[in-house]
């Protein structure tokens, strides 16, 4: 789906090569079939961490995970100190997600990620007694399709959920058990996406795999606030300040707040945006992904979100 290969190349700052000395790595046996991940701790890590993940999109790497996002989640990891970021590896480059019609080998045999997931918070549990109430999961493209999966079929496993670059599939794509469970969950999407279209319809794949339809963002938002069934919803509209006129894009933000169960769903509708990820450090996205806006930091933006959470 995603050509992020050569297009993703950058000059390696002396900085950006230290980032990735201290990037440890790990592999994990599940359901017989050998599974890898990334994972960044900071120097100086303080006791019972929280765990976020970061999930990459299809044909990506977890290289290019940390790349494509301008390192900026290990960056704010240690400003704090207090939080472990994992980049775990799709199983050839994809997911397991809910899109039925996602003809991959991760969803053809079923792979199950959340086991993959569990069994990592174990090992690092064991090595850094991490705080097993404060684990996050971010996802971008098949990534934030994943993120969807573990939303709707293993809710309590993650305190916080933020996708990018996704809408949930329509009911006739999709093959998730729906729990039915509020969850905190942040969407951020580009109006303009030509991968995953705003206003729903066909996922464009660029490749020969179909992904079949998705809903329209707004109403993906709306599922994920009707379940939080709420009586006293609480709505705060957000403009971020439109800092660089010459990227013809600007972000406002919407959360719903549920006073009565502390669940959050957040919107961030980045008006003609395509299918990137906006942040300070990294710009080479392909031409094919369509426009970055170049106002905000959405793993910042993530970041901050998670740790807001009651």
């Amino acid at each position: 789906m995603l050509l992020i290969l050569l297009a993703f190349m950058q000059t390696v700052t002396s900085q950006q090569a230290k980032d990735a000395a201290a990037i440890q790595w790990g592999t994990i046996l599940v359901d017989s079939t050998q599974r890898s991940y990334a994972f960044y701790v900071p120097e100086g890590i303080k006791p019972s961490p929280k765990l976020i993940f970061v999930l990459h999109g299809s044909t990506m790497t977890t290289k290019q995970m940390i790349m494509v996002t301008g390192n900026q989640f290990n960056t704010l990891a240690d400003n704090g100190k207090d939080v472990i970021i994992v980049y775990p590896q799709g199983y050839k480059k994809h997911w397991n997600d809910c899109r039925e019609s996602g003809a991959y080998e991760a969803n053809l045999l079923d792979l199950g990620e959340g086991r993959f997931f569990g069994q990592i918070i174990h090992e690092l549990e064991r090595q850094y007694n991490i705080e097993k109430q404060n684990i996050f999961v971010t996802g971008y493209s098949n990534g934030g399709h994943l993120g969807f999966k573990l939303a709707r079929e293993q809710p309590d496993m993650f305190k916080g959920f933020a996708i990018i670059g996704a809408n949930l599939p329509v009911t006739s794509n999709n093959d998730c058990k729906a729990g039915n469970v509020p969850v905190s969950i942040m969407i951020a999407n580009g109006t303009e996406d030509p991968i995953n279209p705003y206003q729903g319809g066909r996922v464009a794949s660029g490749s020969e795999h179909n992904y079949g339809d998705v809903m329209s963002t707004e109403a993906t938002v709306q599922y994920w606030t009707d379940l939080m069934k709420c009586n006293e919803l609480i709505e705060t509209n957000t403009d971020f300040p439109n800092r660089t006129a010459i990227d013809s894009s600007n972000v406002l933000r919407k959360d719903y707040f549920c006073r009565e169960n502390k669940k959050m769903v957040s919107h961030i509708q980045i008006i003609n945006g395509g299918h990137t990820i906006p942040n300070p450090t990294f710009t080479s996205w392909p031409k094919y992904l369509g426009n970055t806006n170049k106002d905000i930091n959405l793993p910042e933006i993530i970041f901050n979100y998670f740790y807001s959470l009651e």
